[in-house]
């Protein structure tokens, strides 16, 4: 039916997720008050880690002693929402709840249940369940198909995993899976070397003011600071959009303590320089086209266009870009942000001009 979601026209089909699949530790061996306490808290934290990511692109299911997050958009969102979750279970007050966390992205089915309620099925689910049960408390294990995706997006991301080994499940199947590791740095991977160093940061912030606040996000949020300080600074116009960016991938108490922590750093004086696009090759005929509103045929014309530089991942980033921009012109300045070759980006902001 026009206007439901895609989870909606999924139903009945299989389709590609990635799936957080979150188990309370001991859960079962506490008393019935406690239990319940445990579940509102969790489900508490569920609701906020989940608060940046749109309802259309995920749905949350309970299976009594956690919770199953499924992400149809995105992968990188389900990595977020681990964070969060596991940064808020173990900074913020609350009924001493442990957690496990597995990730997997793979394939699955929405279907009813008895009540008429949507639920997830297939492998996906199962082996985000089987990963899950490999964790330590408050540890989270990613699958081999999830890494080999999530890694390849950027460097930085692929230095959040560790290889931790091959495990069997109850049914003799086995698992290579990853560990979101909280160092400063990953451990060597199977048939690799240590991931190499960091790229310099980009030019329109200083490097103490980008140090800076990632010192500050890294208190809350561990090694993934630096990849989402970066990202925002490939984005943001000026210092205090760069922190606004940073502060949404937090929340609660995490978020005020960093946003007082770097509120004396939004002066204009944190930019090195002004953040300037590159120009499109050519303007029209009469001017620069006025912006229009973003329609499906305008994202589809974005995607088809981003691809031609950026490849596949460029299905991702439209979608996230479009969650956070209204406009034509906007969309595309966002865009071009993702390619680093200048006269392809000025041959993209064309296409998109076109």
């Amino acid at each position: 039916m026009a206007g439901d979601p895609p989870f909606d026209r999924a139903e009945n089909r299989t389709v590609i997720c990635t799936v957080v699949f979150v188990d309370l530790v001991d859960y079962s061996r506490e008393p019935v008050a406690r239990q319940a306490a445990l579940k509102r808290h969790l489900n508490d934290l569920i609701g906020r880690a989940l608060a940046h990511v749109a309802e259309t692109d995920r749905i949350a299911l309970d299976t009594g002693d956690g919770a199953a997050l499924c992400f149809f958009g995105d992968p990188e969102d389900a990595l977020f929402a681990a964070f969060n979750l596991r940064q808020a279970v173990t900074t913020e007050p609350g009924p001493g709840a442990q957690i496990r966390i597995g990730i997997n992205l793979g394939p699955t089915r929405i279907v009813r249940d008895v009540n008429g309620n949507r639920n997830i099925i297939g492998d996906g689910i199962n082996v985000a369940q089987r990963v899950m049960s490999f964790a330590e408390p408050n540890q989270i294990l990613v699958s081999r198909s999830y890494y080999e995706i999530v890694s390849r997006v950027s460097e930085e991301y692929a230095r959040l995993f560790q290889y931790a080994g091959l495990h069997r499940d109850k049914h003799v199947r086995e698992h290579e899976v990853y560990e979101v590791h909280g160092g400063a740095g990953a451990g060597p991977q199977p048939g690799g070397d240590v991931a190499p160093a960091a790229a310099a940061p980009p030019p329109a912030f200083s490097a103490d003011f980008l140090e800076t606040v990632t010192r500050a996000l890294t208190g809350h949020l561990g090694p993934v600071a630096k990849l989402i300080v970066h990202r925002a600074s490939l984005r943001a116009r000026d210092a205090q959009q760069l922190l606004a960016a940073a502060a949404d991938t937090l929340t609660g108490p995490a978020r005020t303590a960093f946003l007082a922590e770097t509120s004396r750093l939004a002066a204009p004086a944190a930019s090195a320089a002004p953040r300037t696009m590159s120009p499109p090759a050519a303007a029209p005929a009469g001017g620069p086209r006025e912006p229009r509103r973003l329609t499906p045929e305008v994202l589809a014309a974005a995607e088809r266009h981003l691809a031609r530089h950026v490849g596949p991942i460029a299905r991702l980033l439209v979608a996230q870009a479009a969650r956070e921009v209204t406009d034509t012109h906007a969309l595309a300045e966002r865009l071009a942000g993702q390619i680093e070759d200048s006269a392809a980006r000025r041959a993209f902001l064309a296409a998109m001009e076109g």
